[in-house]
């Protein structure tokens, strides 16, 4: 699958993108909102990853043009899940740090019927 990969921390980005490819998936990262709208259009992601907190800031503008769109995400925050915004409520949440395995079993919650590919 192509993920999209919403996250402002480098080296957080970074590790997340080397779990997705040993996955199996094909990773586009944004470190901003902006970025991520941008790249919504040029790659057409099949899901997206989200990290919540983007130093000030929410990725809740992603998460509402992901659900307009009916593209699965996931949710991955340090924050407790109380703080999460309306716009990603409902979607799996994977509490950061979060291990590889807990990577795959949330994206394939967020898109049931695809399947596990590269492991």
């Amino acid at each position: 699958m192509q993920i999209l990969l919403v996250e402002d921390d480098k080296e957080v980005a970074e590790s997340v993108a080397d779990a997705l490819a040993v996955l199996g998936h094909s990773v586009s990262h944004a470190s901003s909102v902006v970025e991520a709208l941008k790249l919504i259009d040029v790659t057409c992601p099949n899901a997206a990853v989200l990290d919540v907190d983007l130093g000030g800031g929410t990725s809740a503008d992603v998460a509402s043009v992901l659900n307009e769109r009916s593209i699965p995400f996931v949710v991955a925050t340090g924050q407790a899940k109380a703080d999460t915004p309306l716009e990603m409520l409902g979607k799996p949440h994977l509490r950061k740090p979060y291990l590889i395995d807990d990577l795959e079993r949330a994206l394939d919650l967020a898109c049931p019927g695809v399947g596990s590919i590269g492991r």
